[in-house]
């Protein structure tokens, strides 16, 4: 996909809990960050809604049906995306069916413990780490 750098895309991120403080991360398999750990997320399609994306989204990259339990935030600073400026909207997900598969875009898949860290692509550690200060707060 060619972005432009005079439009403003907008996307979703998912953090999937577990219920026990683990979030399910995968390993990027596309540019940018191929290979980091991520959130799994993406564009918003025209004529949906941003849920209706981001329960796409996980359906599309890691083989889940979830539902959306919450907002964490919306995040816009400037650079977040190599590829231009993307605007993410972040909810909380909780799995309802599935086993998490590879696919093209997830390579792979892992249960990040409550207070792991590990290098992540995009600003998912930032997502991360504000998702956690909601759940302790």
């Amino acid at each position: 996909m060619v972005h432009h750098p005079d439009r403003v895309v907008l996307t979703v991120d998912a953090v999937i809990s577990d219920g026990n403080g683990r979030v399910l991360l995968m390993e990027r398999g596309t540019d940018p960050f191929r290979d980091a750990w991520v959130l799994p997320g993406g564009l918003v399609d025209p004529g949906e809604t941003v849920e209706q994306a981001c329960i796409r989204e996980v359906r599309e990259e890691l083989g889940l049906e979830v539902k959306l339990t919450g907002l964490i935030g919306i995040y816009s600073e400037p650079g977040r995306d190599p590829r231009g400026s993307f605007v993410s909207i972040a909810y909380r997900a909780e799995i309802v069916s599935g086993t998490p598969t590879v696919t093209p875009e997830a390579r792979a898949h892992r249960w990040l413990e409550p207070e792991e860290e590990v290098p992540m692509g995009f600003d998912h550690a930032r997502i991360l780490a504000d998702h956690r200060a909601q759940m302790r707060a």
